[in-house]
């Protein structure tokens, strides 16, 4: 066998030609350059008949030359060409199995046992990966080429059809230097986010005929016929119940897959660092990686904060760094730089996006790259698993009623009170995922804040509502929430050259907690129960005992209405740039907000920055 080249996290790209022809090389390469931010530390290409991949490179790795990409490899079984972007962090252990299968292995990539696994066992490899991926591998033999996304979506993977060419890559943006290419406006899935608060719900984008390889799924491309399929090959509803677990068992199982996700995902020839909010999730990180590692001294931290009291919670971030001993890097993002910044923010991240706390991610990891912190573990994915987010009390609750245990539910309904919730909150927090879905739908749209947006053919039904919990947090880890976070920690961290890892989404550990009993997330009204008991002792007291949830928030609200001069003209062309998808009654609904008429509601920044995604990318309406 013999191996050219091999890398880590980056951007890639590819062009298809399907009249045969060949790539040129000035196509490809723009398609890299417009990623170059992803992969500071080289490029690379590879050119088939009627085909080529491009690469840049952010070495984390094995940084020498052999971490270059695209890789050629040839295997037992074929030859094989990669472009990749991701890091499989169980390769240590796969590149041992198959040394025992007589592979032999020239660097110390990832890449490279990507392949031998390829090689190995063909499509199933991916079974196999523990980690994050996005990647497209030629197959020589089968002249096809097989892409594929990792399990839950936490590297992107975009394609497009049109004219003579099928075009895949890491971000939207590489689209637009494409001859022939033109943003336009796929309506329903603008109506989607406008008035839903969702994207990332589909394979389709924002952008009218560019798709998302959703989490999970391959794509094969036939470059003979120039057929492309796709094959879905995981899938969370396929988790089984495990009833007979203690939850003392739970607790410690918890506890020893995460520290084993944290072990391997520590695994790097770079500096690593963390992103420390203040919340349970971020700073169980920050402590179980401060059990982990040897150097606890350069052992670095950076937090987002505001002068903002109610928004506040670097009071915590301080008590983990003060435990832990870490160096803690805080940072103060204003509205007057994130405005100014708005419309590369914008461009970064490819898509209009649904608040301002973004801009605070965006300011932690640039803070990062300024400190050397080229690796970061980031909280992503444990509200999810954990059933962490407060709106959990409603398919909590609905669930127990459905089940008839009326005692359980009136002492978690009692005790969700008493943590600051109104009774009449709960109750229609429960009604909600009690009614029937079709029920819900149209109830929702009565609304006024949705009427301001033209419902569209083809715009989701969502009704939001679940039998249970484990219903509640697939949709989260696939319609809801997850893929957007993740999508805004990839742009965030790669705009400046930075990896994000997120340990909680290591498969085994999100299997495990999908497989636990429901009345195990949940006890007394206190959510998150098998963190805060398996890290007694690992964790301090007072961060393990918080009630409250913020994140690296923003005063969003604040910063609205003190800046309503920003705000009103930006709105107003938004509406303008919108063909009809937003209606003008919706100004008087901003001017209510900003005379403090009615609260404060996230959809007057959507509108917002809708209008400047329009603008940026030149969208047709």
């Amino acid at each position: 066998m013999v191996v050219f080249g091999g890398a880590t996290m980056c951007g890639i790209a590819g062009i298809i030609k399907t009249d045969d022809v060949p790539v040129r090389q000035d196509e490809i390469k723009k398609m890299t350059d417009v990623v170059a931010h992803r992969g500071p530390d080289g490029e690379g290409f590879y050119f088939g008949k009627n085909f080529a991949f491009g690469h840049r490179r952010l070495a984390i790795i094995d940084l020498t030359d052999a971490g270059k990409q695209p890789m050629r490899y040839e295997g037992k079984n074929g030859t094989y060409v990669i472009t990749y972007n991701g890091e499989v962090y169980n390769y240590i252990e796969l590149k041992e199995e198959l040394i025992k299968d007589g592979y032999v292995f020239n660097t110390h990539t990832d890449t490279e046992v990507i392949l031998a696994a390829y090689d190995k066992w063909g499509r199933d490899c991916v079974k196999r990966f523990n980690g994050m991926w996005a990647f497209a591998i030629y197959d020589e033999k089968r002249n096809e080429i097989f892409l594929s996304r990792d399990r839950f979506g936490i590297k992107p993977l975009y394609y497009t059809k049109l004219g003579n060419y099928f075009a895949f890559g890491s971000e939207i943006k590489q689209f637009t230097v494409l001859d022939g290419w033109k943003a336009k406006l796929n309506r329903a899935r603008a109506y989607d986010f406008l008035a839903l608060s969702i994207s990332d719900h589909t394979e389709e984008t924002l952008f009218d005929g560019v798709y998302q390889l959703f989490p999970g799924f391959n794509l094969v491309y036939d470059l003979s016929t120039h057929k492309y399929a796709l094959f879905k090959w995981y899938d969370l509803n396929d988790i089984k119940e495990n009833k007979d677990i203690s939850f003392d068992e739970a607790c410690r199982m918890f506890r020893e897959l995460l520290f084993d996700s944290v072990r391997i995902h520590l695994r790097s020839d770079v500096k690593v660092g963390s992103c420390l909010s203040g919340g349970l999730d971020s700073s169980t990180l920050v402590c179980v990686m401060n059990r982990l590692i040897d150097n606890k001294e350069n052992q670095e931290t950076v937090s987002a904060t505001t002068e903002v009291k109610r928004h506040r919670e670097i009071e915590y971030a301080q008590e983990v760094a003060k435990y832990t001993g870490v160096k803690l890097h805080v940072i103060y993002p204003t509205f007057d730089e994130l405005s100014e910044k708005l419309q590369e923010i914008v461009w970064y991240h490819d898509m209009p996006f649904g608040s301002t706390f973004i801009f605070a991610q965006w300011k932690v990891f640039e803070t990062a790259r300024k400190n050397g912190l080229i690796v970061m573990l980031d909280g992503q994915g444990a509200d999810e698993i954990l059933a962490g987010y407060h709106h959990v009390y409603g398919p909590f609750l609905a669930s127990l009623l459905r089940k008839l245990d009326i005692g359980r539910f009136f002492k978690e309904f009692n005790a969700i009170s008493k943590l600051g919730y109104s009774k009449g909150l709960i109750f229609k927090l429960v009604m909600a995922n009690l009614i029937p879905q079709m029920l819900a739908g149209k109830l929702r749209k009565l609304r006024r804040k949705e009427s301001f947006f033209r419902s569209v053919e083809g715009a989701s039904d969502f009704s939001f509502t679940y039998k249970n919990m484990r219903d509640y947090r697939i949709d989260m880890f696939y319609k809801t929430s997850l893929i957007p976070l993740l999508r805004y920690e990839d742009r965030n961290s790669m705009r400046f050259s930075v990896e994000g890892r997120v340990p909680y989404l290591d498969y085994r550990l999100v299997e495990f907690m999908l497989s636990l009993p429901e009345k195990y997330l949940v006890q007394n009204g206190v959510t998150k129960v098998i963190l805060r008991n398996a890290m007694r002792g690992i964790v301090p007291d007072k961060v393990l005992d918080r009630k409250d949830k913020l994140g690296f928030e923003t005063p969003e609200s604040v910063w609205m209405r003190e800046h309503g001069d920003f705000v009103l003209p930006k709105v107003k062309e938004a509406i303008e740039l919108s063909g009809g998808l937003v209606s003008e009654r919706f100004i008087d609904y901003v001017r209510d907000f900003l005379e403090s008429k009615i609260q404060y509601d996230r959809v007057i920044w959507r509108v917002l920055i809708f209008g400047e995604w329009i603008k940026k990318f030149d969208v047709r309406i």
